[in-house]
């Protein structure tokens, strides 16, 4: 009896299963995480980038009705403020806002967008009226794969 008694507190035998990873297995995990990070982080940038500069467009865009408006109206618009034209004086992407319109409505609305590290700093998005209302898009965004496609 004693020695069934024994036997049921022995110390497990040294080929038992073994628990948990080893210290390869593991390296290699952080390493595949790594090389996924690598390449997840500079899209996860340029789709920042691209998502700030569609807002500061959607911004400006807004003084677009203002200047038809006025220029239906009769108005004029040489000397229209960004905030007669229905423009704040300050977005939420756009740092200021500026109007520079001639007595026929040939001019340009300008968001000055805030820094931003994949884009840089002064970067500045247009919307171009020609004597004819026809609206433009241009900007100083150097890399243009960001800019949305009325822009590029």
């Amino acid at each position: 009896m004693n020695a069934s008694r024994i036997r049921a507190f022995r110390a497990p035998s040294p080929v038992s299963q073994q628990k948990g990873f080893s210290l390869i297995e593991l390296m290699i995990v952080v390493a595949i995480i790594a090389i996924l990070a690598m390449i997840a982080l500079p899209q996860y940038q340029a789709f920042s980038a691209k998502s700030k500069i569609a807002g500061g467009l959607a911004e400006v865009a807004g003084g677009k009705v203002g200047v038809e408006a006025l220029m239906a109206e009769g108005g004029l618009i040489a000397n229209a403020k960004p905030e007669a034209l229905g423009l704040p004086v300050k977005g939420s992407r756009c740092d200021s806002f500026e109007a520079k319109f001639d007595a026929l409505g040939v001019g340009a609305l300008t968001c000055d967008l805030k820094t931003d590290a994949r884009y840089g700093t002064g970067t500045v998005i247009s919307l171009n009226r020609d004597n004819q209302g026809v609206w433009t898009c241009t900007s100083t965004v150097t890399d243009k794969s960001l800019l949305p496609a009325a822009c590029a």
